[in-house]
């Protein structure tokens, strides 16, 4: 209540910001329908706000839309301000590119994946990604610092792990431990 009286504009009505956290707060709640309706109403007060391009990425991203979250969250990177969660919006980018699995995706996953990695670089999934990356791309030194850091940061994801070793077996390198 207080929080919705805070975001609330001095004309009296709704903010944008307003718009983005109800957004946001559904789709933590997996209601991805209402989300996008409170995320329309922010885009109609602010179209050229990267949060709602962001947060709206981020909901196709959830509901399994990848397509329309690269368009996003690419449009999203355009802006010359940051949005609030590029961390996060580098980082599942650059996943849609590498599971596009073409070479030059390859780079710009690489890319993304570099800036999140920039913007944190304690994240374990980062390290995972590009090691990916550099696994597929056959640089193997990078390969073995990137897959290093995914262990020393434990990554939790036993998927991801999994396709990590796989392509390490395939190309023969990328594991120090082998």
């Amino acid at each position: 209540e207080l929080l919705a009286h805070e975001l609330l504009c001095p004309q009296g009505g709704p903010s944008c910001e307003y718009y983005l956290v109800l957004a946001q707060t559904h789709i933590l709640k997996k209601d991805f329908a209402k989300a996008e309706e409170y995320l329309q109403q922010a885009a109609q007060m602010d179209y050229l706000s990267p949060n709602v391009w962001g947060l709206k990425g981020h909901l196709y991203f959830l509901s399994g839309n990848h397509a329309e979250a690269k368009a996003c969250y690419e449009r999203t990177i355009s802006f010359v301000v940051d949005a609030s969660e590029m961390h996060f919006i580098f980082l599942r980018l650059g996943l849609i590119y590498l599971e596009e699995k073409e070479l030059d995706e390859l780079t710009e996953a690489e890319d993304a994946l570099s800036e999140a990695n920039a913007l944190n670089n304690y994240n374990a999934e980062v390290w995972a990604y590009l090691a990916l990356v550099c696994l597929k791309v056959g640089r193997q030194l990078e390969a073995e610092q990137a897959y290093k850091y995914t262990k020393k940061l434990k990554l939790k994801d036993e998927a991801l792990l999994a396709e990590i070793h796989t392509v390490q077996e395939t190309v023969g390198f990328g594991n120090p431990s082998f």
